[in-house]
């Protein structure tokens, strides 16, 4: 058997492991609440389900040239950007959000926890700035 896709291989492995590690632990230490047994074998079988998918994709020839093809289509990366694009946006603004959050918290309650809450929303967004401005460095210069 030859692998063709080495990385939908080791994500096939991954997640496979993943899987049976939580069957394992269903086994072991089941919970007396019969939804969450459920829940926890549902998402065991799921795993598991996407593991194979993954690995048999992988030992395909045909299939791993599929992937191939879909990763390298421009209309496939362009949406990619976007929706990456899209969601940092939306989760900084929404990390301005938790600050300010925070910050009305601490100053109408004194409560440290939302202090806390504004204080690493807020190392965050600065660290955000860093890498942005580190990339926009690197772009440059290497393009």
């Amino acid at each position: 058997m030859k692998i063709y896709n080495k990385k939908g291989f080791v994500a096939g492995l991954l997640w496979m492991a993943a899987g049976v590690f939580c069957l394992y632990q269903d086994a072991v230490d089941a919970s007396d609440f019969l939804p969450q047994q459920i829940k926890s074998v549902v998402l065991s079988l799921v795993m598991l389900a996407a593991g194979l998918t993954c690995l048999a994709r992988a030992l395909s020839k045909s299939a791993s040239r599929e992937d191939k093809i879909e990763a390298l289509d421009e209309r496939s990366r362009l949406v990619r950007l976007k929706t990456n694009s899209l969601t940092l946006r939306v989760m900084g603004w929404a990390r301005v959000a938790a600050m300010l959050a925070g910050l009305l918290g601490y100053l109408c309650t004194e409560n440290l926890v939302f202090g806390c809450l504004f204080l690493f929303g807020g190392l965050s967004l600065a660290l955000e700035a860093v890498v942005a401005i580190a990339a926009a460095v690197h772009y440059e210069t290497h393009m």
